[in-house]
């Protein structure tokens, strides 16, 4: 037979010889009664069998007892001629074996389930997914429950939500105001399923930085580093990065009604989860020093203001009964205060590059503090996911945190610029995460192969290359151009001067490898990415029309976002260099965007709330209109 699929790839894996059959009289024994969901599960995939206690004397098809002599977590699945053994560690080892029979099942004839034994666990403690739902889109909360069952079904076991202003706070309703905010009641619903699915959901909510989107209210604007009108104090506002410049990007730590402020905000978030743990954010104070905190910062240092913030909100929130985490890239600058950083707090140590200097996990261990490493899916300010980048980024976080003793992998999904990546475009770089934080050293160069049977349904080998030619195709970046470089010429106006660049430093991926060089976006650049765009769609569109592929219905998004860079691409062959720039084909460009948009807006409506949908299609239009 062919060999088995899966996500994650267990440890150990030993196959007998023989079948065994479901037998249409069997039943299940378990050797204590809290593993009666996970038997009821069983009784799900193999039919409808008896659950009982384990008796002596009586036989069972199917045994499922604790061990707790195994590894944290982990599980042992023997499946003979005569029946299945299950041991777990607990209960949520039980949970992953029968997500592993699960997906054996899905493979096989029930009556043709082939003989093996598998002795598996999990390398990491914490194997998360943290999902952005502020940058313009929240999904339906029903959409939600469903990324994280099919999470877990993956043995993803911890989940956060990014929030800035998308929760509904009825101390300040403002906050959130027409952009469709979570409710607690939404939070507690998602909480009482990740519990039942071994999850832990760990509240997320922006508390230093990133808080243009409630700051930028008039009540608020006293809170804010530049007091919420640019007002900066400092002569190094200067030199400050255009793009770090956001008027009321961070709460200043100067002014003593911000702890005040937060306290009232944690009161209402922090009591909706059941979670004991809290990542209060605080990254990217890109203003901090610049106004309020001027003299302070001049006083103390910046790290040292910086640090004494994290101190404070650790404090507070204490009292709520939670330990805390917060992002390390502003702590990680100054590596003699790492040192002081509170033993009950985690870093999250990030960086999304295929190059990110990932030994850098050291310093967190050498100073002994907990950390977890937070690659991403490549897929925020991009038509589609970079997947070599992700999947370099993902894979070389979860070496480093392996070897560095971190507790485990967070996976990120951002949504810069309007959110217009669609979750249903992250898959496969959710489950690569997962299979990483699971088991470092399963083979990344099979995973394509395996994500398109278990994902998709489909061991179509255009689908496989159809997979890695598109997340190929989305990773060119140009020196000026943030991330992917066809989102900016989709988004682009007529007379932009992308159009007008012959010839550009940026980088590449092809034939397994990340190169730097020359980047022509001319019209031939473009033809050539709509030649390889025919294949992947002609691809998808094949295992489509099969039937019974696509059981998570993602196919018309991603078929959408092979569109997308189409379309892009052809805005090269009309106003690239060596482009045909004629009234016809400006107008093709108008009618083929406007048909894209209306696309994107029933798309985006289908599973998610209509949020801020209007900042996206404010691009679209104004891209639209120029193009007239």
């Amino acid at each position: 037979m062919t060999a088995l699929a899966f996500i994650p790839e267990p440890h150990k894996i030993a196959y007998g010889k023989g079948w065994f059959k479901t037998p249409a009289n069997g039943s299940i024994g378990i050797s204590d009664s809290s593993l009666h969901d996970a038997a009821g599960q069983v009784a799900s995939v193999l039919g409808e069998l008896p659950v009982s206690i384990l008796r002596p004397g009586l036989k069972y098809t199917i045994s499922m007892t604790l061990n707790p002599r195994l590894r944290s977590d982990g599980y042992r699945l023997k499946i003979a001629p005569a029946g299945i053994a299950i041991q777990a560690q607990s209960q949520a080892g039980a949970f992953y074996a029968v997500q592993t029979l699960t997906q054996i099942v899905g493979q096989c004839p029930k009556e043709r389930i082939p003989v093996l034994s598998i002795d598996d666990w999990p390398d990491f403690k914490d194997r998360g997914v943290y999902y952005d739902v502020c940058r313009g889109r929240v999904p339906k909360t029903e959409r939600l429950m469903q990324q994280a069952a099919l999470l877990a079904h993956f043995k993803i076991n911890h989940y956060q939500l990014y929030v800035e202003h998308t929760f509904k706070f009825k101390g300040h309703p403002d906050i959130g105001k027409d952009a469709s905010p979570l409710t607690p009641g939404d939070i507690m619903l998602l909480d009482e399923l990740c519990k039942a699915l071994h999850i832990e959901f760990v509240p997320s909510l922006a508390s230093f930085g990133h808080l243009s989107t409630v700051l930028k209210h008039p009540q608020y604007h006293q809170l804010a580093e530049d007091w919420g009108v640019g007002r900066y104090v400092s002569p190094e506002a200067g030199k400050i990065k255009a793009w770090q410049k956001h008027i009321a990007w961070s709460l200043s730590p100067a002014n003593p009604k911000t702890y005040a402020f937060l306290d009232e905000l944690f009161s209402e978030f922090l009591p909706a989860f059941s979670s004991k743990r809290f990542n209060m954010c605080c990254d990217e104070t890109f203003d901090l020093g610049l106004g309020q905190t001027y003299e302070l910062c001049k006083k103390l240092g910046k790290g040292r203001v910086y640090l004494n913030h994290i101190g404070k909100l650790n404090r507070i929130c204490r009292k709520y009964g939670k330990k805390t985490m917060f992002w390390g890239d502003i702590i990680r600058h100054y590596p003699d205060l790492v040192k002081e950083i509170p033993r009950d707090v985690t870093v999250l140590h990030w960086g999304y590059s295929y190059d990110f200097p990932y030994e850098t996990c050291k310093d967190f261990k050498k100073a002994g503090i907990n950390f977890l490493g937070c690659p991403g899916v490549s897929s925020w300010v991009s038509l589609f996911p970079r997947l070599p980048e992700a999947t370099a980024n993902i894979r070389g976080f979860a070496l480093a945190a392996k070897k560095y003793g971190g507790s485990g992998l967070l996976n990120t999904d951002w949504g810069d610029g309007g959110h217009y990546n669609f979750m249903e475009y992250s898959w496969h770089g959710y489950l690569f995460g997962a299979e990483q934080s699971w088991n470092v050293k399963a083979d990344p160069r099979t995973f394509t192969a395996r994500f398109a049977r278990l994902f998709f349904g489909s061991a179509d080998k255009d689908l496989i290359k159809a997979i890695d030619l598109l997340g190929e195709i989305s990773y060119p970046n140009v020196d000026g151009y943030y991330q992917s470089i066809w989102q900016h010429i989709y988004f682009a106006k007529s007379e932009n001067d992308i159009f007008n660049e012959k010839e550009r430093k940026g980088r590449l991926y092809h034939n397994g490898k990340f190169t730097s060089g020359p980047v022509k976006l001319d019209a031939a650049f473009g033809r050539k990415t709509l030649e390889k765009l025919a294949f992947v769609r002609e691809a998808f569109e094949k295992v489509r029309a099969s039937g019974g592929a696509d059981p998570h219905e993602v196919l018309d998004y991603w078929l959408f976002a092979v569109d997308t860079i189409a379309h892009a691409a052809r805005r090269l062959t009309v106003r690239g260099p060596g482009g045909s720039n004629t009234p016809a084909k400006r107008k093709a460009i108008r009618t083929e965007m406007r048909s894209l948009m209306n696309r994107f807006t029933r798309l985006w409506l289908a599973r998610n709330r209509t949020s801020e949908i209007r900042v996206t299609l404010k691009r679209y239009r104004d891209s639209l209109k120029s193009w007239e």
